[in-house]
Formats: C-alpha cells, structure tokens, sequence
C-alpha cells in the first residue's frame, strides 16, 4: 500500500562524508595554472665566470701585445665604484652613468675588451649585479664577475 509517502524504513540517510571532486578540481587547476606561469616568472642572469689562465710556453711579444688589458671596475664595502685605470678616484652612483657610457663606449671601440666586476665581500649585493645588469642592457657582452678561489684545507 503506497500512500505516496515514503515509509521510514524507505527514507534516505543523509551522507556524513565530504565531497572532494570540488577540491580536486581546484586544485588541478591551480597546478595548471602554476604550471603555466613558472617559466615566465623566472628570471636569470647569464653569468660568463672568467676562466684560470693557461700555462703557455714564451711566446712573442706580438701576440701579448694584441691582448686588451682587462678593464676592472670594483664595488667598494661601501657601495662606491673604481676602476682599473683610476684606482684612486671614487665614483659615487650618480657618477654611475658615465662609468656605464665609458664601458659601453670602450667595448665598441674594442669588441675583444675583458670587463670584470669585482665585489668587496662586504659590499652590497645589490650594487654588484645592479652594474651587472646594466653593462648588459647597454650591449656589453664582454662582462665577467671575478671571484676568489676558496684555499684548500691541507688538513
């Protein structure tokens, strides 16, 4: 005999359980989404280290003289600038634009020209690849940071 109505036998129970396709879509989509961006939010500084010398045998004094002479700028501990060819003149960073366009302006002149950046230890970071980064923008190609090796422990 069916009235229409359910019997209480016949009901359903409500499920205590916790859907998770909802979750599951999500977090497919968000992966996708991370996916996607990654390789646009990274950012890298291409960094051409200098290499250790050679041992070479005498050579003539034509090929050494056809070698440039590297061109150094070094960052002070105090975030100032010098440069191989003045070691005693400072630069500050408004001074920083010419030091660029004199770089710039040697390396067309000279497209063999080493440039090396040479950081104090103490000094900031930030103004080491800030000048990196700017040789760079300007199309200087030829631009290495020096480092020192590490002593070896003989112990």
């Amino acid at each position: 005999m069916s009235n229409g109505f359910r019997s209480s036998r016949q009901k359903r129970r409500l499920m205590a359980e916790i859907n998770v396709v909802p979750y599951i879509d999500v977090t497919l989509v968000l992966l996708i989404i991370f996916m996607v961006t990654a390789p646009i939010v990274q950012q890298a500084v291409t960094v051409d280290l200098p290499q250790t010398p050679e041992i070479v045998q005498k050579t003539s004094s034509k090929s050494q003289a056809q070698e440039p002479t590297p061109f150094v700028i070094t960052v002070t501990r105090d975030g100032l600038y010098k440069t191989s060819e003045q070691p005693n003149v400072v630069l500050s960073n408004k001074e920083l634009a010419d030091l660029v366009t004199e770089v710039v302006a040697r390396a067309q002149l000279n497209a063999n020209q080493p440039f090396y950046i040479q950081g104090d230890r103490a000094a900031p970071y930030g103004k080491v690849v800030h000048l990196f980064t700017l040789l760079k923008a300007n199309g200087v190609e030829n631009v290495s940071l020096m480092t020192e090796p590490e002593l070896e422990d003989k112990s």
